[in-house]
């Protein structure tokens, strides 16, 4: 799902801005959601605490979600702007309010030159287009969304969500529908417990908007998203899974208390550089993960295929790693990896790059031959290892043979 703002950044220096692009709807009193007051169950973010949110969602972003270096630079735009972030506890919400999960969709690939002559000089929208899906799905169904949740964990993700929830007066739900970042929207823990994520609203960056009520299968969501996706520039806004906290509180419906694990890990990486101590260590104690491998970048090979980034990090080892090899096969994410081409590690749990010195986590494909590298791996969330959750987020999902082995 993730949102690679970069794009937008080449699109807003060769379109003709604000040209033929039609606005969001306007926020009224009949149920759209409108800017309030934060809700009475939530506190307040600040830079610190954001900024720790977004390293530890960089780590759960498994190389997806977006950089960690653009959803710094939205967070710290926002707070120059005088915004207010605040984080909701799921028990906080009552049954009858309801929330939604604004998020951006696209490959992590830049364009292709074709693809900038394809989209140079269409005008874009002024409104931001997560935020514009946002409004435009409240407005549809007359309904105000008291908190945003976030799609997934990653560092521009994980941003948008909070931007979005910021510009609007409500709280972000300490929450998310994923428990680390993934590539596909049917990997998806509403969908896992029989809920439903349509109606939906998606808006591109050129401003052009629809609503999505009813498909043939869950699948398709997929397909028509990714499709849109590629058609707007890689850029494209969305708002889904409309839920009351009724719903929320079935079982395995969101992946409870993820943006406070995540800020658990970046406090921890921030807590150990300013002692001198070894932040991979302390991030590994914060979030029970497992060193998998360190190493020196060899190669990271990539392609854009059908709008997702798709290739590999090969890592030759040093230390105790130094007779063998790692490699790292990613689609948007970190998918699957292999030791001496002895399979390591499969989905649906976490595989992390992260740098050797700052255990700060390296986005796809970003990487530098010869830089140092550490590869952690963590367990996931409990949903996705059952027969459901395995269907759309396990080894055969992704064409692999090999049978599901947790890590």
């Amino acid at each position: 799902m993730s949102l690679f703002n970069s794009r937008r950044r080449f699109l807003k220096a060769t379109a003709i801005l604000g040209l033929g692009a039609s606005a969001a709807p306007a926020l009224d009193a009949r149920g759209a959601t409108r800017s309030t007051s934060s809700h009475r169950g939530a506190h307040r973010l600040d830079r610190v605490a954001l900024e720790d949110i977004l390293v530890g969602c960089a780590v759960f972003g498994c190389g997806g979600g977006g950089k960690l270096s653009e959803g710094l630079a939205k967070i710290t735009e926002d707070l120059g702007a005088g915004l207010r972030f605040s984080l909701l506890p799921v028990a906080a919400l009552g049954d009858d309010e309801w929330v939604a999960s604004p998020y951006g969709i696209g490959s992590l690939a830049p364009l292709s030159v074709a693809d900038r002559a394809r989209f140079a000089g269409l005008p874009l929208a002024k409104e931001d287009n997560v935020e514009a899906a946002f409004r435009r799905l409240s407005g549809f169904l007359h309904r105000p969304f008291v908190a945003a949740v976030a799609g997934e964990l990653g560092p521009w993700s994980t941003a948008a969500a909070l931007s979005t929830a910021a510009r609007l007066g409500i709280p972000l739900l300490d929450a998310d529908r994923v428990g680390r970042a993934t590539p596909e929207a049917t990997q998806d823990s509403v969908l896992v417990a029989g809920l439903s994520n349509l109606p939906l609203a998606a808006v591109s960056t050129f401003g052009d908007s629809l609503i999505l009520e009813r498909v043939g299968a869950d699948s398709r969501v997929e397909d028509l998203l990714r499709a849109l996706s590629v058609a707007s520039a890689g850029d494209l806004g969305v708002t889904d899974a409309a839920l009351s906290g009724r719903a929320i509180r079935r079982a395995g419906a969101l992946v409870l208390g993820t943006i406070s694990n995540a800020r658990a890990l970046g406090q921890a990486v921030r807590q150990a550089a300013a002692v001198g101590a070894d932040p991979v260590a302390a991030l590994l104690a914060a979030g029970s993960g497992h060193r998998l491998f360190q190493g020196t970048v060899l190669e990271c090979p990539w392609r854009d295929e059908a709008g997702f980034l798709v290739g590999e990090v090969v890592i030759a080892g040093h230390g105790s790693y130094a007779a063998s090899h790692y490699r790292v096969r990613f689609k948007n994410e970190n998918i699957v990896s292999w030791k001496d081409d002895v399979v390591s590690v499969l989905p649906p749990d976490l595989i992390s790059v992260v740098d050797s010195a700052t255990a700060i986590a390296i986005a796809n494909p970003e990487f530098e031959i010869g830089q140092s590298v550490t590869v952690l791996g963590f367990s996931a969330p409990a949903l996705w290892r059952t027969p459901a959750g395995l269907r759309v987020f396990g080894p055969a999902h992704f064409g692999l043979s090999e049978a599901y082995r947790p890590l």
